[in-house]
């Protein structure tokens, strides 16, 4: 009966002690201050945040109170510094399983599925060149992609709306112009998508899509959505052996190269080492992803810019100035379908325009939540803000909400200020350094330029033609999921041409 009990009490002492004592007490993280009472112990706190979809401004209210570090559960840390950018993702820290779980297409993994940094690194060199600065501004795809997408899509839709006095949806509208774009540099124009012309089926996507966010791998596994996607890869392949001379939309539109489709299943296919994927299912998975951040993200942006815009008349006057200096014209000639674009280098280069589209990806980024790394398993551990051998296998993450707002680096954070981009002086390098709403690292969004691009012609060609107005703004506020859409789905605006 004695030896029973002093196994009970040996029991007991070393749950209390592993349970209680250590993580409050002894653990290298002990120290580093708590989310909540029950951090230390369990992750329930933070898991109901994210769970009720409060977990962007719980953190960023728990770095107001707490500093740069703060223990979200007993091995999970949030943190809000440069530095901490500097060692976690500059550092390459691998990624948590969250990807893997998350964002993983048709069972195979893509890029942004990949844990590991090597098999990233290497999926990453077939596509870097595709999405680099230099090869986007001298495309002629992709400039062929924008004269039909300025002048053939969206230009008409908004002449009709100011002709008719009709208030636009623009968060579906911009959405669907992202998937065109999109989809056209990924397949070529002829197998891209059209939905700027059928708002009703693209609303239907977006129901399709909304439910695919939320399934299980298995779950979404050649449902609507992969389907869909797996059927832009088999016509585009078809497309291509067939050349384009056979093409049944030859008539319809101009031809362009299927430019990223082409670019990674050759590289798949040509690889000296033998990939465990299958080259069709790889091709689908990581395409997708492009898809998917191409549509939601440039559609948020553009949405959240032009209600900004729309608050402040003068800065669209301001804006306007600056954008009759592009030579040629942005102006939409109606008569002239072949009507020619402005180097892409002048728009990208355009100061207020940019700070414009700087500052709402500042305040309103579309993926405001965090980016999840595990810390390596070193000798002595790792040290992060001054808290000494934190062990491998802790997750750690940064949100770019609380980076955007840190008033040290953006003063008045909560205020749409372009001009704080114009006039930082010596504090831009902090500025830029901070600015995270593409992540950073050797991890960043592979699509950050092509994004850019992108918004900015869009912006530049919309302000150069018409002045919007707010006709309903309703649920405007982000709904801070991982990506943060209007809570309303919707910005209803007025577009006015502008006299010559």
């Amino acid at each position: 009966m004695f030896l029973i009990l002093l196994v009970l009490l040996f029991i007991a002492c070393y749950l209390i002690y592993y349970n209680l004592i250590d993580p409050y007490f002894l653990s290298s993280l002990s120290s580093i201050p708590n989310a909540h009472p029950t951090s230390p112990l369990s992750s329930w706190w933070i898991d109901r945040e994210r769970d009720n979809g409060t977990e962007v401004l719980a953190i960023y209210a728990l770095h107001q109170k707490h500093g740069p570090i703060v223990r979200l559960g007993p091995k999970e840390l949030s943190v809000n510094s440069l530095h901490g950018l500097k060692i976690i993702y500059t550092g390459a820290f691998e990624k948590h399983s969250f990807y893997n779980e998350a964002f993983v297409n048709f069972q195979t993994e893509n890029m942004v599925g990949m844990s590991r940094n090597a098999p990233h690194a290497h999926q990453k060199r077939m596509l870097s060149k595709t999405y680099s600065k230099s090869f986007l501004r001298e495309s002629r795809d992709l400039q062929g992609i924008s004269r039909v997408m300025l002048w053939d899509r969206i230009m008409p839709i908004l002449k009709v709306a100011d002709e008719s006095g009709e208030a636009l949806n623009v968060l579906p509208l911009f959405q669907a112009l992202g998937m065109d774009f999109t989809s056209s540099f990924l397949f070529g124009l002829r197998q891209g998508t059209k939905y700027v012309f059928n708002l009703p089926e693209w609303e239907v996507w977006l129901e399709e899509y909304e439910r695919f966010k939320y399934l299980s791998r298995d779950d979404r596994y050649m449902g609507f959505i992969e389907s869909w996607c797996l059927g832009l890869c088999e016509r585009t392949e078809a497309s291509r052996e067939q050349g384009a001379c056979k093409d049944e939309n030859a008539e319809k539109l101009p031809f362009t190269n299927p430019v990223v489709y082409e670019q990674l299943y050759t590289s798949l296919i040509n690889q000296k080492e033998p990939d465990p994927r299958p080259v069709k299912l790889a091709t689908a998975s990581e395409l997708l992803d492009h898809l998917v951040a191409g549509h939601e993200t440039t559609g948020i942006t553009v949405t959240y810019m032009m209600w900004e815009l729309s608050q402040h008349p003068e800065l669209q006057t301001e804006l306007r100035k600056e954008l009759l200096t592009l030579n040629p014209s942005l102006q939409w000639q109606i008569s002239n379908q072949e009507q020619c674009l402005p180097p892409t280098s002048s728009i990208d280069e355009l100061p207020l325009l940019d700070a414009m589209v700087r500052e709402t990806l500042r305040l309103h980024s579309p993926a405001p939540a965090q980016l999840p790394r595990i810390t390596p398993t070193t000798e002595g551990g790792i040290s992060l803000h001054g808290y000494e051998n934190i062990p491998g296998g802790v997750r750690v993450s940064s949100t770019s909400y609380s980076l955007h707002r840190i008033s040290e680096v953006y003063p008045c954070p909560m205020e749409w200020l372009p001009r704080r981009w114009l006039e930082a002086g010596d504090n831009i390098h902090d500025m830029r350094r901070l600015f995270w709403p593409f992540g950073s690292g050797g991890r960043m969004c592979l699509g950050s330029n092509f994004a850019l691009q992108e918004i900015k012609l869009v912006m530049a060609a919309v302000y150069s033609n018409y002045t919007t107005s707010i006709v309903d703004d309703e649920g405007i506020e982000q709904d801070f999921a991982f990506i943060a859409r209007p809570r309303g789905r919707k910005l209803l605006l007025r577009f006015t041409a502008v006299d010559e």
